[in-house]
């Protein structure tokens, strides 16, 4: 705790930070698609939706544009949470993905998830609906947010180490609630 009230935090421009990709727009409409894998459809497509991070609907492989570890955010949404996505995906409508600008660093996972907590410090706000919306990356673009610094750069250490915690934490409150579980099953 002590630690956390030390860090110096330094506002960024997302714009400044990361940029949009551009991908291959993909003939479907979602209504069309399953929303389970199915024959060759395999290819997870983001959207809107803020339910399985976006990811609701399959394609084609095909004149896709794949993606992976990048940043999700939808345009045009009741929730406007970005997250981070690990595995393959494209992007179907109404959302696009984002990545680190400076193709020199290698972003880690952990660094991204933690990114991702403090874009939805300005995207994820009560003040956007779907009749206000948040807009898309030319507006989300010139938001600020604020990461940890030392010595006047981004401190990625930090966010790798405090994400590594966090999720360390998680998996022992899993393994205990598994635990108690097992025990109470015995009893009854």
């Amino acid at each position: 705790n002590k630690k956390l009230e030390e860090i110096d935090w330094q506002e960024y421009r997302m714009g400044d930070l990361f940029e949009r990709i551009k991908t291959n727009k993909v003939p479907y409409k979602a209504k069309e698609l399953p929303n389970i894998p199915t024959n060759n459809y395999v290819l997870p497509c983001l959207t809107s939706s803020f339910m399985n991070q976006g990811l609701n609907y399959y394609i084609p492989r095909e004149n896709a544009t794949i993606l992976k570890d990048v940043i999700s955010i939808p345009s045009n949404s009741d929730v406007y949470r970005a997250y981070f996505q690990s595995r393959d995906f494209t992007v179907l409508s109404d959302a696009y993905a984002i990545h680190w600008k400076d193709k020199t660093m290698n972003i880690t996972a952990n660094q991204y998830l933690f990114m991702v907590l403090c874009i939805n410090k300005v995207t994820d706000l009560p003040i956007y609906s779907y009749k206000n919306k948040l807009g898309g990356w030319n507006v989300v673009k010139d938001k600020h947010i604020l990461l940890p610094q030392t010595n006047g750069t981004i401190d990625f250490d930090f966010m790798e180490k405090i994400i590594s915690i966090l999720k360390k934490l998680a998996i022992k409150d899993v393994v205990l609630y598994a635990d108690e579980k097992s025990e109470i099953t015995k009893i009854l």
